[in-house]
């Protein structure tokens, strides 16, 4: 007695290779899409298992949230243990929303954690705090 919308119903097959899928869904007579990625939750699943690309859009979120926050407050002028205070409930919160999904499949290398989208928001609000160049070294921020 369930009834499902099939313009809304949508299937993604989990394989690591990118091979084109020959499958066809159907729903009744109603075919369903086969899709590469799909949110859920707010958080981007990608058919490969790999959350890189939700990795980069909570980054993107946080750098939003970031940037509206500097529009009402001048965070060079606080002191260092203030505007930690005012990054980590705002901003951290948004870096690691759904953390215990993804957070295990993240690689916990120190030679590429630089390049993780979370971490590059965090050290661009160090650099913006420091008032440092965008070019400077991330090991000293």
């Amino acid at each position: 007695m369930l009834r499902i919308n099939p313009k809304k119903t949508k299937i993604m097959i989990f394989q690591r290779c990118t091979k084109k899928c020959d499958y066809v869904f159907h729903i009744g007579s109603e075919i369903v899409d086969i899709v590469q990625s799909y949110t859920y939750l707010g958080t981007p699943i990608s058919f490969s298992g790999n959350f890189t690309l939700s990795l980069e859009h909570l980054g993107q979120k946080a750098l939003h949230a970031f940037f509206g926050l500097r529009q009402h407050t001048d965070f060079n002028k606080l002191k260092a243990s203030l505007a930690c205070k005012i990054f980590d409930p705002m901003i951290s919160l948004i870096l690691t929303y759904s953390s215990e999904v993804w957070g295990a499949f993240v690689k916990s290398d120190f030679k590429s954690w630089d390049s993780s989208a979370i971490e590059k928001t965090h050290l661009k609000f160090c650099k913006r705090y420091l008032q440092a160049h965008n070019k400077a070294s991330n090991i000293t921020c």
